[in-house]
């Protein structure tokens, strides 16, 4: 017991170590998702673009109204 209250310090400090790199690899997968995400939505985004057509039909409405909704999105971020 007294091994451990002498330790007690190191113990301490090796949890917050890894609390804190539990954190930085949160915060890398988050952004890595978000980058991913982005990606995903500036190649829907060129594909939508490449098959516009006009007049629209009802089917060519809701690709345009998807097209407005991914520049939107792509603007806020």
């Amino acid at each position: 017991m007294e091994c451990l209250n002498e330790y007690s310090g190191l113990f301490s400090l090796l949890a917050v170590v890894a609390s804190v790199a539990a954190i930085v690899v949160a915060v890398v997968i988050y952004r890595k998702q978000k980058q991913q995400q982005l990606q995903d939505l500036k190649d829907e985004l060129e594909a939508i673009d490449e098959c516009s057509t006009f007049p629209m039909g009802h089917n060519e409405r809701e690709h345009f109204v998807r097209k407005c909704y991914l520049q939107k999105k792509l603007r806020r971020k």
